[in-house]
């Protein structure tokens, strides 16, 4: 069920239970309720509602005016610093998993909804260099595609990312800066003198000069 009390666009919807036909599952058992309630030792819970679309009975987020409320929800500044944050704790367990170490600690890791330490840090960003990334000087985004659920999701070079400068350093407010996907996925782990060759000259000059104000006594960025 989408909480509606933060997405004022979402509050004024028709409910999904007028447009179509409703059913409610034992979220356990999958078994059909014959209301919409279902006992659990000696208190009342709600069932997981269905509705019959296209011919077939499907969940909340696979009918077209589910699939837009969630894109709606999702194409928040707020939703992808979340995200950000989840993929940052994401990734230091797959180090861990590996045996491979990072240096310093993840400085941006706080409670599983919570984004007030990364949303500080790109509000920061934002106030320096302004609502872009600060290399490629491409605006910032926040899309989320209108998709059935499993479809995968479209990576769209504008959104917002959180790179690390150096990998093998951790995520901290000295190494991460903010930039478009596209820049992120491109740049890899390219060295300097890579990134001469394969960017346009103000790319690298770009980095190079953020990566000093950073990182003063970095070899090669002098």
């Amino acid at each position: 069920m989408i909480q509606t009390s933060f997405f004022p666009e979402l509050r004024t919807e028709t409910p999904l239970s007028l447009l179509y036909k409703i059913r409610y599952l034992h979220p356990k058992t999958g078994l059909v309720l014959k209301s919409s309630k279902y006992l659990d030792g000696k208190k009342k819970r709600p069932g997981r509602a269905q509705y019959f679309y296209n011919n077939e009975w499907v969940f909340e987020q696979e009918v077209p005016e589910g699939r837009e409320r969630r894109r709606l929800r999702e194409s928040t500044v707020e939703f992808f610093m979340i995200k950000i944050r989840q993929h940052m704790k994401g990734t230091n367990k797959i180090w861990q998993r590996q045996n491979r170490k990072l240096l310093g600690v993840n400085e941006f890791d706080e409670g599983w909804n919570c984004s007030d330490k990364i949303s500080a840090h790109f509000q920061n960003q934002v106030e320096k260099y302004g609502y872009k990334c600060p290399i490629t000087h491409i605006d910032f985004t926040t899309i989320r595609k209108n998709g059935r659920l499993g479809s995968g999701k479209e990576k769209i070079i504008s959104n917002i990312s959180a790179d690390r400068l150096f990998d093998h350093i951790n995520y901290t407010k000295q190494n991460v800066l903010f930039t478009s996907l596209g820049w992120n996925i491109a740049r890899m782990n390219f060295s300097l003198e890579d990134i001469r060759q394969l960017f346009p000259i103000e790319f690298g000059e770009r980095y190079k000069k953020i990566v000093r104000e950073r990182f003063p006594n970095s070899k090669g960025y002098e």
